[in-house]
């Protein structure tokens, strides 16, 4: 079975809530709690500080409150006198957690006082001191201890307060169906839980949602920019078939200088490249149209330019040869006769015209 990238923080986070919730229930970390209130106010109730050095030597448990319930315990022993068990305790607790010494830093100053039977000498009259066995100090608790270990048990209380508010706030967090609900939770438990040791499921949850918005977001808003693509292709193609081709033309140029790797970017190609291929048609036809007007309009020229600039000969009408020797008085024009002059002429006086010599001359 493979698990995503996105998959594996959030099953990591569900283990870690799951385990944060048994945490929250009756177990080791809440007897604990309930132990330290018992202490606070029965400073050395045995069974409670049982509960305490069980939980300090269980190594399942945080390390963090381990090594102070360690140290709580030390303390309770040295309140009850038990300086030699305290040594071996404290010594325990800095080889166990060596950079937690400061929970510990009870000396024998905060224990011990000077005897006041010998002076601290340890020895009265030759012979050692009855009061403090020849020690030349005797057990007296600083009101210090006390004050270290009451607050050793309420820094305890509070962390476990604190885990159990963590573990369900974290839960709560995990179950939450909706994505910027579960964000907000995470974002409010990681900054307020902030210094905590195990906040690495908590981060790879909020991580793993927010790369979810995030991609969400995206698909978003390149479906946004899809669409916007598609309704300015179907724009452009519907200018495309308008009577303003030039308008087309330079409207997609532009669209496409500005978005050449959409989707509809071919399509948009091929139609620019038809706009361009008919526009050049048409300017071919428009210039054979105009050759032909001109060719047109020079052709009902040339008469007009030829008669107004070519002058044109004119033929005189004048008599035939031999016409100025014809006798006019014995020549009739026939049409000016009546029908009964023009039969009495015919049988009486017609005279002939004699035809023209060679020379052009009538007898």
């Amino acid at each position: 079975m493979h698990l995503s990238k996105h998959a594996m923080p959030v099953c990591l986070a569900l283990l870690a809530a799951a385990g944060m919730l048994a945490a929250a229930e009756p177990t080791e970390e809440s007897r604990l709690l309930a132990a330290c209130q018992t202490l606070l106010q029965v400073p050395l109730s045995a069974p409670d500080l049982r509960v305490l050095a069980d939980f300090a030597r269980t190594t399942e448990q945080a390390p963090d409150l381990r090594s102070r319930a360690m140290a709580a315990y030390a303390a309770a022993v040295l309140l009850q006198g038990n300086t030699n068990t305290f040594a071996r305790a404290q010594q325990v607790h800095r080889t166990t957690f060596p950079d937690d010494a400061a929970l510990l830093p009870l000396t024998a100053e905060q224990y011990t006082a000077a005897c006041a039977d010998c002076g601290g000498g340890g020895r009265r009259a030759g012979t050692a001191c009855p009061a403090c066995l020849g020690r030349g100090h005797i057990f007296k608790l600083s009101p210090l201890v006390h004050t270290h270990y009451t607050a050793l048990l309420e820094d305890i209380a509070a962390r476990c307060r604190d885990n159990a508010d963590f573990a369900a706030r974290f839960l709560e967090a995990s179950r939450e169906t909706r994505d910027d609900a579960r964000i907000e939770r995470l974002h409010a438990i990681t900054n307020q839980f902030a210094r905590r040791p195990n906040l690495a499921p908590a981060l790879a949850l909020l991580d793993d949602g927010l790369a979810k918005r995030a991609a969400r977001q995206l698909a978003q808003e390149e479906r946004e920019a899809r669409q916007r693509a598609e309704r300015e292709a179907a724009a452009l193609r519907t200018l495309a078939e308008g009577p303003d081709r030039a308008r087309a033309i330079r409207a997609l140029r532009d669209h496409l200088a500005v978005h050449p790797n959409e989707p509809a970017a071919l399509d948009l190609q091929a139609l620019l490249e038809e706009l361009v291929a008919k526009q050049e048609r048409q300017r071919l036809l428009r210039n054979v149209w105009t050759a032909l007007a001109v060719l047109l309009g020079l052709l009902a020229a040339v008469p007009v330019l030829r008669f107004l600039l070519v002058r044109q000969h004119v033929r005189k009408v004048g008599p035939l040869p031999g016409m100025d020797r014809i006798d006019k008085t014995a020549f009739t024009d026939p049409l000016s006769l009546t029908a009964e002059d023009s039969r009495a002429r015919v049988k009486r006086k017609t005279a002939r015209i004699p035809p023209p010599d060679s020379t052009g001359s009538t007898d």
